[in-house]
């Protein structure tokens, strides 16, 4: 993240809060604020904390803190490294059919890295309780990250046999799928879980993992209501992206199908003005940029105007629903270089990785995708006869218009998005 852009931690700080975090957050440092000689110069590290927030617990797959403790229990050396427990209890004779994940880790469920983090996340919110309820602090923020559900792939009894795998949803993917025509899908490399039955243990493991996070979620939960900090706490709970589980034959994240973009988002709001909407599904389009304008607003602060996200709040508590105007569009993007393209970019004489980039804007009805690279042809789905993004319509003639309309949507959102904060500054005075 370079120097120049701003977060929400940085709005909270200069509010009299210090939000703290706990988990894992994928930021690296801007490169021109290092020494030379500093490591992270020549290495993607991503153990910093994101400026403005305190560093409570870093922890991403696992830590030496835990594996530390897991010593106190007892646990052998051999299972307290990275690779040793994060790999399921797999018989001696080999998996046979099954995927290695269809089998359970060797560590209980009380002693998961995600109890763990659950653990430091309660300690934390005791802590800080006793320090709002004293006067110490004005109040409290904490940014809760838990790695799961996310490779590796792994639930401890008894969430791995708490899914059966011929229960499992079918994917969205057809075998047309598997020898595609558009470049940008033939160079994503081998089609992954082809197999029925691996496919839908996968997602058994997957939807484990799911309830171990939901189960942990719990007792913190049950913290919050002991210290009396649960009718004044709001919780947004949501993820940085989602996982394809088998769809068009993909795993993993990214991409540009809805599969690997559509995130969880769940508010729990207590402030009584919420009550009419508690407990309701509102279909309506929200981005990640919306949770840093809607936290800020629900603890009483202003909301700065260079933050490009809406609050939820009118949303949420019905004030002056008949003018909240929902978004009739999203749009992101997603830089491929090296991100299962290896192959092109080997292949490519003088190729420029610059150009692996693509942007996205989805409304109700169409979803249009446009590469950097002029090699890559745009991609446009039709999501009325096909919400499940198999067939290319890109360049058909009825669709002419569509694809002119999307783009020129892209275009102006992108103009829209250029930093314009020196303008805004500038303006008052001219």
């Amino acid at each position: 993240l370079l120097d120049a852009e701003d977060n929400y931690g940085f709005a909270l700080r200069q509010a009299g809060y210090d939000p703290g975090l706990i988990g894992y957050n994928d930021y690296a440092v801007d490169p021109d604020l290092l020494s030379e000689g500093d490591e992270r110069l020549t290495s993607l590290r991503y153990d910093n904390v994101l400026p403005g927030f305190e560093r409570v617990y870093y922890h991403e797959y696992d830590s030496r803190e835990y594996f530390d403790w897991l010593a106190d229990l007892g646990y052998p050396e051999e299972l307290r490294c990275h690779a040793g427990i994060h790999q399921p209890d797999v018989p001696a004779e080999g998996p046979g059919e099954h995927l290695p994940q269809h089998f359970p880790a060797k560590y209980r469920k009380e002693h998961s890295e995600c109890r763990y983090v659950t653990d430091r996340a309660i300690e934390y919110v005791r802590e800080r309780s006793a320090q709002r309820e004293s006067g110490e602090a004005k109040g409290w923020v904490l940014s809760l990250n838990y790695i799961k559900p996310h490779p590796p792939n792994i639930c401890c009894e008894p969430y791995c046999d708490m899914y059966d795998p011929a229960d499992m949803s079918a994917a969205a993917r057809n075998h047309k799928e598997l020898v595609p025509s558009h470049p940008y899908l033939r160079n994503l490399g081998a089609r992954q879980l082809e197999d029925d039955l691996h496919l839908r243990e996968y997602r058994a493991c997957y939807y484990g993992m799911i309830t171990e996070v939901d189960d942990n979620l719990g007792l913190l939960f049950k913290a919050l209501e002991e210290t009396g900090e649960w009718e004044d706490t709001l919780i947004i709970f949501s993820a940085d992206h989602a996982e394809h589980l088998g769809d068009h034959y993909l795993t993993g994240k990214g991409q540009f199908y809805d599969g690997g973009m559509r995130i969880p988002y769940i508010i729990r709001d207590p402030s009584p003005a919420a009550d009419g909407t508690r407990g309701q599904v509102l279909d309506h389009f929200v981005e990640a940029i919306d949770s840093a304008p809607t936290l800020i607003e629900a603890l009483g602060e202003g909301v700065p105007d260079r933050f490009q996200g809406r609050s939820l709040l009118p949303l949420l508590r019905g004030e002056g629903a008949e003018g909240y105007e929902p978004k009739t569009e999203i749009h992101y993007e997603f830089d491929y270089r090296g991100a299962g393209m290896a192959a092109q970019e080997k292949e490519e004489e003088g190729g420029d990785p610059d150009k692996h980039l693509l942007w996205v804007v989805r409304d109700r009805e169409f979803k249009y995708i446009h590469f950097a690279d002029e090699n890559m042809p745009p991609i446009l789905f039709d999501l009325r006869t096909d919400p499940d993004e198999l067939d290319n319509v890109a360049g058909e003639a009825e669709y002419a218009s569509v694809e002119l309309n999307c783009c020129q949507r892209l275009l102006r959102w992108r103009m829209y998005c250029e930093d314009q904060r020196g303008e805004h500054w500038a303006q008052q005075y001219r």
